[in-house]
């Protein structure tokens, strides 16, 4: 059961390799499209549930509406797709590429409407304010973007007193921007910083409205609350649930002596690493390379339950606007919805 260690080990280390050096801004990817094609890279709700927009590295913007089985074709940019967001206002898509910048796609009929260039490199952080008026940016080379999406896109000028720090969210005029030190509230009008919250916490994933983090450091997340500046859980899978047909079926689990619940087992020889982690109401979620989702509780940090099905690394999830839905996406093309 162990002979596929050396693999695991090694894609767990190649992957830890490419973030860190991506963060660090050291490092320009090759294009990944002969890898998977099909993988999805993004995936975001456009409703209160039920109706997402995905990505693909082949370039691919699609819409996928819970139980329909054939996604629906928006658009087809034939450049690598990382990051989508959407406007609502405008039925606008923004996607972040590897060669074009930000390609701004209508929904409706699939056109490029504007392509917002990077010089020579590309976006992991992008999204439209909470009114969809304004859209940010942070290139990998530490330059920040603010466009003007009710006319016509145009650049938005930062004032030379704009705080240090990658753009997070923009949300009713104020920006929030994390550092390695703080995370800084800048009121866009008024062009004052009116909160600066002391951080130590690297590779932040998500924030809720109370100014909990959470972050991931390789298979470990933590959650930390910036008011109290402190560490509060940690959040590890405790195993690897590998499916029966991993081994031979049932028949051979019960040879070895394995213990099979809803046609999976828990091999506790591996914790691997993760991958995305959300907060929902009152639940955390994480995602991890095993294919399975974990959901805790965000108050006691006590392990609720598994969410398995994906037939590949799970790199993605998103919690619906109305905290009652979670979306999942994984490497190999598949996508889930649960209820939450």
């Amino acid at each position: 059961m162990k002979k596929n260690s050396p693999i695991i080990i090694i894609l767990t280390m190649f992957i830890s390799v490419i973030e860190l050096k991506a963060q660090k801004n050291e490092l320009f990817i090759s294009k990944m499209t002969a890898v998977n094609p099909v993988s999805y890279t993004d995936v975001i709700f456009i409703g209160e549930k039920d109706t997402v927009l995905v990505s693909t590295y082949s370039g691919r913007i699609s819409k996928i509406i819970k139980g329909k089985q054939k996604e629906k074709v928006i658009s087809q940019l034939g450049d690598e797709i990382y990051l989508l967001s959407y406007n609502s206002t405008k039925k606008h898509i923004a996607a972040s590429t590897l060669e074009n910048g930000i390609v701004i796609v209508s929904e409706i009929n699939g056109k490029v409407i504007r392509k917002l260039p990077l010089i020579q490199t590309w976006s992991l952080r992008m999204g439209y304010s909470g009114d969809s008026k304004l859209l940010f940016a942070n290139d990998q080379r530490g330059n920040r973007f603010i466009w003007d999406a009710t006319n016509n896109y145009s650049p938005v000028s930062l004032p030379p007193t704009f705080p240090e720090g990658i753009i997070y969210s923009i949300e009713k005029n104020v920006i929030t921007l994390i550092s390695a030190k703080k995370i800084t509230k800048w009121d866009h009008k008024t062009q004052i910083a009116i909160q600066e919250i002391p951080n130590s916490v690297t590779r932040i994933v998500d924030i809720d409205s109370s100014n909990n983090i959470l972050s991931i450091d390789f298979n470990v997340c933590k959650l930390y609350s910036s008011n109290e500046n402190k560490e509060l859980f940690t959040f590890k899978h405790p195993s690897w649930l590998r499916s029966a047909e991993s081994i031979g079926g049932e028949d051979a689990a019960r040879t070895y002596g394995i213990e099979i619940k809803d046609g999976y087992f828990e091999d506790t020889d591996y914790q691997m690493a993760l991958t995305s982690a959300k907060f929902g109401r009152d639940k955390v979620f994480t995602s991890s390379i095993d294919r399975s989702i974990r959901i805790w509780d965000k108050y006691t940090g006590q392990l609720l339950m598994a969410i398995t099905g994906h037939k590949g690394t799970v790199n993605k999830i998103k919690v619906s606007p109305d905290k009652l839905q979670l979306v999942s996406i994984d490497l190999k093309g598949g996508i889930q919805f649960t209820q939450i």
